[in-house]
């Protein structure tokens, strides 16, 4: 077959420069260039992509330049795989066969919720976000809106195969479109990311502060958390820790109204190696994610036994197993409480030791699937 490697999925959303699906089809990509080199690749030469990408060897095409609907003529395509789900139907695209990665339907399981009027940019945003707040069935309508968009994806792909990353998005996405249910959904876990990455020297002492990942993004609920530590912070004096956040865009959505502000780090986006040694010298992660269809970053520092408290929703509980301490997402109190049982040593190093164990497991399937996911994409249906 001749493929085509949807290589937009792995660049800038219109939310942040990296993210997770983008990581995950970098990986994919090596993964199946490591197998075969008779594949090529489409990408827009307006946005970042990985240097590695563009000097891999691969013929490279950009979409500026070409359609993807005149590239699959010109390069006669009979197999498309993009590793992100979107609106790739306005393509309008017509292969033989469509291999896709559907990592879930975050915008239907949870299609609204007022937090994300604290990540308004300017008063024009929050206004538009007040006003969509107080409109009656603003989430029925949004959540249609969503699932009309899926459906029209699917009709125009009628050869899809379909991979998703959990349990969890495999029966949420039969859920929301039962018709799905006869049609085979392969749950792979997505790879691991940077296996031997080289870790930088930590600019912040080991065990000193707690972690904070992804705080761009209001799905990911970070300011709960914050205001969870400030009141903390308020009642335990003697608490000498700090907060750090990476990935903040904007210090204002977290620093309105915070009290004990001297005890929190903000820092921008880090790259991959400075993230993960954030991750190894953290006392603990606190990850108050409202939806996840994996959930990379819990597992990321239960490579180094670094504890973690998370939400008990979604794919979450289904990963991380008995390995994290749960809470629910939308309870500031619920967040303090979890927060000041990993002050406990006991309950510290116990969930320290879950975690290695727990990261052993998830990773060796981990390698085990990325074999199987590029079976897949290559039409071996022995995987």
């Amino acid at each position: 077959m001749n493929l085509l490697f949807d290589l937009t999925a792995t660049q800038p959303s219109q939310e942040v420069k990296f993210h997770g699906g983008g990581l995950y089809g970098e990986v994919i990509f090596f993964a199946l260039l490591k197998r075969t080199e008779n594949f090529i690749g489409i990408y827009d030469g307006k946005l970042y992509i990985n240097s590695e990408i563009l000097n891999s060897g691969i013929k490279l095409y950009d979409i500026n330049q070409i359609s993807p609907k005149e590239l699959i003529k010109q390069e006669n395509i009979d197999l498309f795989y993009t590793p992100l789900y979107n609106n790739k139907y306005e393509w309008q695209l017509s292969v033989k066969r469509y291999a896709i990665t559907w990592h879930g339907v975050r915008g239907l399981e949870m299609p609204y919720n007022d937090i994300v009027l604290y990540y308004a940019k300017n008063f024009k945003a929050k206004a538009k976000e007040m006003i969509k707040s107080f409109v009656k069935k603003y989430s029925e309508k949004r959540s249609k809106k969503a699932k009309k968009i899926y459906y029209d994806m699917q009709a125009n792909l009628e050869n899809a195969e379909y991979i998703t990353d959990s349990e969890h998005s495999k029966q949420s996405i039969v859920n929301f479109y039962p018709h799905l249910a006869k049609k085979e959904i392969s749950v792979f876990y997505p790879p691991l990311m940077d296996d031997h990455i080289e870790l930088p020297q930590s600019q912040f002492e080991s065990k000193s502060y707690f972690l904070l990942t992804s705080s761009a993004r209001w799905e990911k609920n970070n300011l709960r958390a914050v205001w969870a530590f400030d009141e903390l912070f308020s009642q335990r004096k003697d608490l000498n820790f700090k907060v750090i956040l990476a990935g903040v865009t904007d210090e204002k959505v977290y620093t309105r109204n915070l009290k004990n502000k001297d005890n929190f780090i903000f820092l921008g986006y880090v790259d991959r190696a400075e993230l993960l040694s954030l991750h190894k010298n953290a006392y603990a992660f606190i990850y108050p994610s409202l939806n996840e269809g994996f959930g990379y970053p819990p597992i990321e520092s239960m490579r180094y036994g670094v504890p973690v408290a998370t939400s008990g929703t979604s794919s979450i509980p289904e990963i991380c197993q008995n390995a994290a301490i749960y809470f629910d997402p939308y309870n500031v109190s619920e967040i303090k409480n979890r927060i000041l049982q990993l002050l406990d040593k006991d309950i510290y190093a116990e969930y320290s030791a879950r975690a290695v164990e727990r990261y052993k497991i998830v990773s060796e399937r981990q390698k085990q699937d990325l074999e199987k996911i590029v079976d897949f994409i290559l039409g071996d249906k022995s995987c």
